[in-house]
């Protein structure tokens, strides 16, 4: 009789651990968005990943950039050529603290992920495997999935300079996510460049 209470004390308590990880997880929001500035057929389009913690305790996660292994994004619009995907078979990336109630932005540049063959509206479908933890539990990962649209217009050599110019400034930032962003958009813009 002892053991079989031991045991259901004990089925109740991961019961109760369970339930809690689901609620934590659950408060944590991803989301990704077309960025504010202009998405260039023949210059740079981008995304804003955001992961929101909308918790009672910090979190970590582990975000890799670029990320072709965690992060992919698809679309069936004729305006785009998806790209083959590029796996990273030595990922690095240091744990990323996320505040309760604050957030955490990135930017992912789509010229990755796909070549755009003309000007439009496009709808992009992503997917996520995300990292989370929290002090003293192990990593837990977590898919998200959903979509977004974005707007890319034919522009002058004059506004892929303008971008070129940015992310070139961007480069002496001293904040280390501001450099991984312009190092990744240099590359992309030198690619379409000799188109």
């Amino acid at each position: 009789m002892k053991n079989l209470l031991i045991l259901v004390i004990l089925f109740i308590n991961v019961k109760c651990i369970s339930q809690n990880n689901n609620k934590r997880n659950n408060n944590i929001n991803v989301s990704i968005a077309g960025n504010h500035r202009e998405n260039l057929l023949n210059g740079l389009v981008s995304s804003i990943l955001t992961i929101s913690n909308n918790t009672s305790q910090d979190i970590n996660i582990l975000l890799f950039y670029p990320n072709p292994n965690d992060l992919s994004f698809e679309s069936k619009s004729s305006l785009v050529k998806m790209k083959d995907r590029q796996w990273n078979d030595n990922e690095r990336s240091v744990p990323i603290k996320i505040s309760s109630g604050k957030s955490y932005q990135i930017t992912y540049f789509l010229n990755r992920y796909f070549t755009f063959l003309a000007e439009g509206n496009i709808k992009i479908n992503y997917t996520l495997e995300l990292l989370t933890s929290t002090e003293g539990n192990p990593p837990k990962s977590n898919s998200y999935k959903g979509e977004f649209d974005i707007t890319v217009i034919n522009d002058s050599k004059e506004g892929v300079a303008k971008q070129t110019s940015y992310y070139q400034s961007n480069l002496k930032s001293d904040d280390r996510k501001i450099k991984m962003e312009s190092e990744e958009a240099l590359f992309y813009l030198n690619e379409v460049s000799k188109k």
